[in-house]
């Protein structure tokens, strides 16, 4: 008993400090890539608590084995875009300007009744008044509501009104994201000359956002 206390008390701190120095989040906002990861931490540190004959060592180099892998293919994922879109779920606009949209319903396996049933519980019993509806990553459905009902709920609480639609990340650390400036109704000769207007370059730029009204943010990149 006092073996399987030790070695359970071992992993339980090894695999805590590893949780930690990979910086995990909630189990729903997990990447693919770290999911599968903790399921096979779990795993691996189950072993050597339940079977005394196998070495400590076997379970805590597999575990660092695991940790390294994850930390560089998550610095991987920030320098090489198509790795991201290769191994990374997309977020679904499943309703836009207040249409659904049954070929991402589809590809995001949620009929009719689910994403009304997703709406309600955000307070949203129209279809109709959604500018917005987009399933995330982590599967929570994120709703933008249209100018007018957006200005009414303003009104109400006393706060102004929000920008039109959403905010399509176009540019982001150096990388022009093609879908969502398609998404925001610009083509590559706008943000070309947008760019121009300000004096910049696509790699000078660490985020550029457009809403659908109109409005651009643009951070660009520290000073070194």
């Amino acid at each position: 008993m006092i073996t399987i206390l030790f070695r359970t008390l071992v992993i339980y701190f090894f695999l805590i400090l590893t949780m930690r120095f990979m910086g995990k989040r909630q189990l729903g906002e997990l990447e693919v890539s770290e999911l599968v990861t903790t399921l096979l931490l779990s795993e691996v540190a189950s072993l050597p608590i339940t079977n005394q004959d196998i070495p400590l060592a076997y379970a805590l180099i597999p575990i660092l084995t695991l940790m390294s892998l994850e930390v560089l293919l998550s610095g991987l994922l920030l320098e090489v875009p198509w790795l991201k879109r290769l191994l990374s779920i997309r977020p679904s606009i499943l309703i836009r300007h207040g249409k659904p949209d049954p070929a991402a319903m589809r590809r995001s396996r949620i009929s009719a009744e689910e994403l009304l049933s997703q709406l309600r519980l955000k307070d949203v019993t129209d279809p109709g008044t959604v500018e917005y509806a987009i399933e995330e990553p982590n599967g929570q459905l994120s709703v933008v509501l249209k100018a007018g009902e957006k200005s009414a709920t303003a009104r109400d609480v006393g706060a102004m009104p929000a920008e039109t639609g959403i905010m399509h990340l176009i540019i982001s650390d150096g990388q022009v994201n093609e879908q969502n400036l398609s998404l925001s109704g610009h083509d590559r000769r706008w943000l070309d000359g947008l760019l121009a207007s300000h004096g910049l370059r696509i790699g000078d730029v660490f985020l550029l956002l457009a809403d659908d009204g109109g409005k651009v943010r643009i951070l660009p990149r520290s000073a070194s």
